[in-house]
């Protein structure tokens, strides 16, 4: 109850931020100008929502921005409040320092995930304001993959925040990853197969299915690749089926590890 405690309070002062409402705002702003401007004139369902977000919000928008909404919204979670000096309160309160850093998780997590639905809602509207034909169920489902994503990222944020002491610290951790899984992981994941080409190849597993790994170990390819599976019908079926549970994995993992390490270390400090 401590943590849904932590979770609700993180959840409603998330919400109600300013800031939030802004993202929100320009978030539902651009995906309503893609959606506007690339509108089908009387053309098939597969056009008129399918190839929108597959084609234009997703490569776009979701991998680039909910992301970094994402780390906006966790790299201060627990280290704004270390120095503010709000946390020795918080934890005088019959919270365990656990309790704090998952529900920070689940709260902004959640507040997070709102913002995500909000942001597509304009969007819907003027899909179906137009004289197409809107596909309501793709629309709806890759909007949970994107509200995923921002999850994804607010739970590496916030363990960022958990290790460090400061925010600005924990922004300069954020961006970092930000960087590194927006902006630098092929270039980073493809000098480290280089680097230990010699090694894998002594393995049992070729190099193909090496990198086939890596590129599903990156959340944002990862639901991107769930994402196009799930527009085309083929969620965990056809040919990229072990793609996907490994993506399913790897979201897993980004989600639980960042926060558990965070919790390591912030159980060592003393505030």
């Amino acid at each position: 109850m401590s943590l849904l405690a932590v979770a609700n309070k993180d959840f409603q002062d998330t919400v109600r931020s300013r800031g939030m409402a802004l993202l929100v705002a320009l978030f539902s702003l651009l995906v309503a100008v893609f959606a506007y401007v690339v509108r089908p004139q009387g053309q098939a369902d597969q056009f008129a929502t399918e190839l929108l977000l597959s084609a234009f919000v997703g490569p776009v928008l979701v991998t680039g921005l909910v992301p970094l909404v994402g780390v906006v919204v966790g790299y201060n979670a627990v280290s704004g409040e270390r120095e503010s000096g709000s946390l020795k309160l918080l934890l005088s309160l019959p919270h365990s320092r656990a309790d704090v850093v998952f529900g920070k998780v689940v709260g902004r997590g959640a507040a997070m995930a709102l913002a995500t639905f909000a942001g597509f809602l304009l969007p819907a509207l003027v899909l179906i304001v137009t004289p197409v034909t809107f596909n309501a169920g793709s629309f709806l489902g890759y909007t949970v993959f994107a509200a995923a994503l921002g999850v994804v990222f607010v739970a590496i944020a916030v363990g960022c925040s958990a290790a460090v002491a400061t925010r600005q610290r924990a922004l300069i951790a954020g961006i970092g990853v930000y960087a590194l899984f927006v902006l630098l992981w092929g270039l980073f994941t493809g000098r480290v197969v280089g680097a230990f080409s010699g090694p894998i190849e002594a393995l049992p597993v070729s190099m193909t299915q090496i990198r086939t790994f890596l590129d599903a170990a990156n959340p944002t390819s990862g639901i991107e690749l769930l994402a196009n599976a799930f527009l085309g019908d083929q969620l965990f079926a056809g040919d990229s089926l072990n793609q996907q549970v490994s993506a399913v994995a790897m979201l897993v993992f980004w989600t639980l590890a960042p926060p558990l390490a965070g919790l390591l270390k912030f159980d060592r400090d003393d505030l």
